[in-house]
């Protein structure tokens, strides 16, 4: 009977035993599965944030990308903005020399409305009381019809008249040094003391123009129609001159 009891003990002490072995290794396995999970979570996290962050960059390359493209759009339209502007004001600036000129070509007194004083510095003195010479150095006349107009004493320095009808125009004593009157109708002007030094008088009709003290020093005078010697030995020329040589006129003694 008492071995009996050391054997119920004794299995009762390897019942706890194997018990309490099966609680300590199911103890292990669920801490190995914890931190099998944990590690598997840690696992996503990281993998999640690495995603996150790849995705937050795309966006900000989107963006970035978005706002350069912005911000070059923005450039672009300033500056067709300012060419716009600029050439809204050189279109104004354009039209208001245009109406300028148009307006002080509109007031040229005409050469029949003009009084008959007695001598031509009389006539000069009135119309100086009356306004200023003209002053438009530099002027495109190209085509113009100034004929029968008062231009005496006018600045008209590397004006263009190419093609222009100056027919009995009054050119006294105006500066036309430089000018362009290729192809003008000059006949019967008044170029008396005019300055038309380095002028282009190339295919200029001239008929029966007043060349009077005309400084015509090295003006072109190629191919000038209707020009006559006698027009010439009232006017100044020089050696610079451009004469053609077989037309007559070619020999004409310097003044």
């Amino acid at each position: 009977m008492y071995i009996w009891m050391i054997v119920l003990n004794i299995m009762v002490i390897v019942g706890i035993w194997m018990v309490v072995k099966i609680q300590q290794r199911t103890r292990e396995q669920l801490l190995v599965q914890l931190r099998a999970r944990d590690h598997a979570q840690e696992a996503r996290q990281q993998e999640w944030k690495a995603q996150q962050e790849k995705c937050l960059d795309q966006v900000e390359q989107r963006l970035m990308a978005q706002m350069h493209t912005l911000l070059e759009e923005v450039h672009t339209k300033e500056v067709q903005d300012s060419r716009r502007i600029d050439d809204l004001k050189r279109q104004y600036e354009a039209a208001v020399s245009q109406a300028h000129l148009e307006y002080a070509l509109a007031q040229l007194p005409r050469i029949e409305d003009m009084p008959l004083p007695a001598s031509t510095d009389a006539l000069q003195e009135g119309v100086e009381k009356k306004s200023q010479p003209l002053s438009l150095p530099g002027v495109d006349l190209s085509g113009r019809d100034l004929s029968h107009r008062y231009l005496s004493h006018a600045d008209l320095r590397n004006a263009r008249f190419t093609r222009a009808n100056l027919f009995m125009t009054a050119f006294s004593g105006a500066n036309l040094a430089g000018a362009d009157l290729s192809f003008s109708n000059l006949s019967a002007a008044n170029l008396a003391h005019a300055d038309l030094h380095d002028a282009n008088l190339e295919e200029a009709n001239l008929l029966v123009a007043d060349l009077n003290d005309a400084n015509l020093s090295g003006a072109n005078l190629h191919n000038t129609r209707s020009l006559t010697r006698e027009q010439l030995q009232t006017a100044i020329i020089d050696s610079d001159v451009q004469l053609n040589q077989n037309d007559g006129i070619g020999n004409v003694p310097l003044k």
